[in-house]
């Protein structure tokens, strides 16, 4: 059918046509107002999104940091197979205290002469030094010269002594009742106070004798060594004046020398006489034991002094030499110890055991030492019955060394 194209025809299809096109627009809004809350739950759900986004990522990080520090945890501790154990030949043992043990203290000391073995020969009266006999390190018997003098003091001791010999010798043979009680014991005095006069100026038996018998030269007289021992000072020349109470030599017995040790100050540190020393001089070694224990700190050193006596047979051993004292002392009480060869170093330079926790699993414990035994240290900071390895702990320090594990997590 063909409609005729009239105004009214027009008109009629605009009226019957405009509610379609309002509807349009009202559904045009209609549809923009739900597209908007479409667009805003869409942010929102987005916004939600990033939410449990980041929530998971937090969850992730915290799962991961809990599953690195389960790795550190399992780090912290080694583990071998039965074969590896085998083939390390890894042995453990358990610590247990020890009541018995002994530890041993190492200190500094100086080897000097045994003072209660050593002379002094003094000049007892002004003399000359006519000649020497004795030489500086030279070995000498009692009774053997060490230098001959003159003095003119000793020259009217020599002529006092021969005359009161004489006198005497007539008074003891003519006897007390012929010559009087009193004439008796004046010459009797005399004779004994010149012979006791000689002695005190160094004069030997023997060289007495020869004065009272007149067979001595005046005012020379022979100092001798009043015992074994050797010159170890000596320092006179020939021709040279010393004055009374200058050393001419001083003697020692090097059978035995003393060791002064140095000790560091330690409240509850005693120790007693008679306890057991090695002194080491380089590759030689003596065995010694403490005769003496200071009380008193020195002021310079700061150090408290122990002598130890240091058998010399041989003549291994002169004073000058420097050495190492070890002292033999008890142990705390209940002493834990392991042997040398279960120290090992930690990451930061502390000793350390490994600690069996169970059989294949080892972990490295840090400890404290506190003394050494001959074979053997003291250790603190462990528990009696704790397991722990003692041949094989290098090899489990150097596997732990390989990973870069630090045991305190740095």
């Amino acid at each position: 059918m063909t409609f005729q194209k009239s105004p009214l025809a027009i008109a009629l299809l605009a009226t019957l046509s405009f509610p379609a096109w309002a509807e349009d627009d009202h559904g045009h809004d209609n549809d923009a107002a739900p597209a908007k809350s479409e667009s805003h739950a869409d942010e929102s759900h987005d916004d939600h999104d990033d939410h449990d986004a980041h929530e998971e990522e937090e969850e992730t990080a915290h799962n991961h940091e809990a599953e690195h520090g389960e790795h550190d945890d399992e780090e912290a501790a080694l583990e071998l197979t039965e074969e590896q154990q085998k083939m390390l030949n890894l042995q453990v043992i358990t610590l247990q205290p020890d009541a018995d043990a002994t530890r041993t203290l190492t200190v500094p000391a100086e080897i000097i002469s045994n003072q209660y073995r050593t002379w002094v020969v003094p000049v007892r009266i002004d003399s000359q030094v006519q000649s020497r006999s004795a030489t500086l390190g030279q070995h000498m018997e009692k009774g053997e010269a060490i230098a001959t003098l003159f003095s003119p003091a000793m020259a009217q001791l020599q002529s006092d002594l021969q005359v009161a010999a004489d006198g005497w010798r007539r008074v003891k043979n003519l006897g007390r009742r012929a010559v009087g009680n009193q004439r008796y014991l004046d010459a009797q005095s005399q004779y004994q106070s010149l012979r006791a006069r000689a002695r005190g100026y160094g004069l030997s038996d023997d060289a007495i004798t020869d004065i009272e018998a007149g067979k001595s030269e005046k005012g020379i007289y022979t100092l001798t060594a009043p015992d074994e021992g050797l010159v170890l000072e000596d320092a006179f020349q020939q021709g040279q004046w010393l004055t009374a109470g200058s050393a001419l030599v001083t003697l020692v017995d090097e059978s035995e020398l003393w060791a002064e040790a140095a000790l560091p100050p330690s409240p509850g540190l005693q120790i007693a006489t008679g306890t057991p020393a090695r002194v080491i001089v380089g590759d030689t070694s003596v065995e010694g034991q403490v005769i003496q224990s200071g009380h008193r700190l020195n002021p310079v050193t700061r150090t408290l002094s122990v002598r130890v006596a240091v058998p010399n047979a041989g003549h291994l051993l002169h004073p000058g030499m420097f050495a190492d004292v070890a002292l033999s002392l008890s142990a705390p009480e209940n002493a834990l110890t392991v042997p040398e060869e279960a120290l090992t170093r930690s990451a930061d330079g502390d000793w350390q055991l490994f600690v069996e926790e169970e059989p294949g699993h080892y972990k490295p414990v840090e400890i404290q030492l506190n003394g050494q035994l001959a074979n053997r240290r003291i250790v603190t900071g462990m528990e009696p019955g704790t397991r722990v390895v003692t041949r094989g702990a290098f090899f489990l320090a150097s596997e732990m060394a390989k990973s870069g594990f630090d045991i305190h997590n740095h």
